[in-house]
C-alpha cells in the first residue's frame, strides 16, 4: 500500500478557513485522520485564532471613526461637483478610496489598540527568551539562590516582586528546580526560575510584574531555537522558555499555569 502524501500548509489553510469546495474539504478531512502532524498544526492554528479573537475582537466591533467616513463623503461630494450634479463615481473608484484608507489612515486607527496591547506581550516574550539565553549557558552560576535554600529564595523573590512567590513543581514532567535569580524588566524586577532534567536540558519560568491583561490565553513565541509559551494574569505575567520540543514545553507551561493561576 502506498504511503499517504502529507498535507501541505496550503491545503490546511484552505480547510481551516472553510473556503474549499465540499468534495475537497471532505477529502482533506479523510486525510487528516491519518496525518497526526497535520492535525497538530491545525490545532495550533485554532488555538492561535482563539487567542487573537480574545485580544482583538472588541476592536473589530467598534464603529469606523467619522474622520474616515468623512473622507469618502468629501470624495463623493467633489465628484458630484465635477459632473454637474450627476453622481457617477464608479464602484472601483470608491473601492480604491476605501482601500487607501484601510492601508493608510485606517491602519493608524486600527493599530491604536494593537499598539497598546501588543508591546506588553511582545516585551514579555522577548525579555523572557533573552533571560533564558543569557543564563541557561552558565555552568558555575546558573542561579543566584539555589533550590536547597527554598525559604530564602521564596522570601527574596516575594519581597522584590511585591507578591507571594513560590515556584511550581515540574517533577511530574521530569524537571527539577535548580533555583532562581532576579532579572530586570521594563516594569521592575522579574523572577527567573531555572529547572533541569536528567538529560541536562534546562527550561526557565520567567515572572514579571506586567499583568492586568484581559486574557490569560496561551501565546507562543520563538526566536531561533529558543521558544516559549506565555500568558498574563492579574498583576503578573509568566513565560515558560526552553529549547525542548514544543509539545514538551507546552506540557510544562500547562503544569505551571495550573499551579500558578
Amino acid at each position: 500500500m502506498s504511503e499517504q502524501i502529507a498535507l501541505t500548509d496550503h491545503e490546511l489553510l484552505g480547510y481551516a478557513s472553510a473556503s474549499l469546495p465540499p468534495a475537497e474539504a471532505t477529502a482533506i478531512a479523510a486525510r487528516l485522520a491519518g496525518d497526526a502532524a497535520a492535525r497538530a498544526t491545525l490545532a495550533e492554528w485554532q488555538r492561535q485564532d482563539a487567542a487573537l479573537a480574545a485580544l482583538y475582537q472588541a476592536v473589530a466591533r467598534e464603529p469606523v471613526p467619522t474622520r474616515l467616513t468623512d473622507v469618502i463623503r468629501r470624495a463623493e461630494a467633489e465628484d458630484v461637483t465635477r459632473t454637474g450634479g450627476r453622481p457617477w463615481t464608479s464602484r472601483w473608484q470608491i473601492a480604491a478610496t476605501v482601500a487607501a484608507l484601510a492601508l493608510g489612515v485606517g491602519a493608524g486607527w486600527f493599530a491604536r489598540d494593537l499598539a497598546a496591547s501588543r508591546p506588553a506581550a511582545h516585551t514579555l516574550a522577548s525579555d523572557a527568551m533573552r533571560a533564558y539565553d543569557t543564563y541557561v549557558v552558565e555552568v558555575a552560576h546558573p542561579v543566584e539562590v539555589a533550590a536547597s535554600d527554598a525559604d530564602h529564595l521564596n522570601t527574596w523573590m516575594s519581597k522584590r516582586l511585591g507578591h507571594q512567590m513560590r515556584p511550581p513543581d515540574f517533577a511530574a514532567v521530569g524537571f527539577t528546580l535548580m533555583g532562581g535569580r532576579i532579572v530586570p524588566s521594563e516594569k521592575g524586577p522579574a523572577a527567573l526560575y531555572m529547572y533541569d532534567n536528567a538529560a541536562g536540558q534546562r527550561i526557565t519560568l520567567y515572572v514579571a510584574p506586567q499583568g492586568a491583561s484581559t486574557t490569560t490565553a496561551f501565546q507562543f513565541a520563538q526566536e531561533g531555537p529558543t521558544q516559549g509559551f506565555y500568558w498574563m494574569d492579574r498583576d503578573l505575567s509568566y513565560a515558560v522558555v526552553g529549547t525542548v520540543p514544543r509539545s514538551d514545553l507546552r506540557r510544562i507551561a500547562l503544569a505551571a499555569y495550573e499551579q500558578l493561576i
